[in-house]
């Protein structure tokens, strides 16, 4: 009799542990979401996933930058990014920035789906929460796509 009340305790236990990883483990992604407007105008939204998700700081983080754009994409068009203070929208790190074409590729006709990878160290110190920017520009540094997302782990 011990030794069955034994077990079913050991198994209640067993089974009430299990049941409660899948909450701990539930794995959130960052969601972009629309820039602020800037001059009036709202940039089209494009989409960016993070590898890791969360970044790390310190660590290496790839940006897949993906969408459609309404402006055609010439050699000269950068992919930049940042990270920034939402409590006074500041950069807390100097903007990265890589070349959209990186040599081949361009143009990009407007309308045209497109796939672009770029990555960075995230700075040593980000305190949490923080933002991340991510703008597609042309020469003359007009938007022609945006991204921005608020990190709170």
């Amino acid at each position: 009799m011990k030794r069955n009340l034994t077990f079913v305790f050991f198994l209640l236990f067993t089974l009430s542990v299990i049941r409660a990883f899948p909450h701990q483990l539930k794995k959130r992604s960052t969601a972009f979401g629309l820039c602020p407007p800037k001059d009036g105008t709202t940039p089209p939204l494009i989409s960016v996933e993070l590898v890791p998700d969360p970044v790390l700081p310190g660590q290496n983080a790839v940006f897949v930058v993906s969408g459609t754009l309404e402006e055609d994409i010439i050699s000269s068009t950068q992919l930049v990014a940042y990270y920034s203070n939402p409590d006074n929208n500041r950069s807390v790190s100097d903007p990265f920035t890589h070349s959209f074409c990186g040599g081949s590729g361009c143009p990009i006709q407007a309308n045209t789906e497109f796939t672009k990878f770029m990555s960075n160290t995230a700075p040593e110190i980000l305190t949490v929460p923080y933002g991340i920017v991510v703008n597609v520009v042309d020469v003359t540094n007009k938007t022609l796509g945006c991204a921005t997302a608020l990190i709170q782990l």
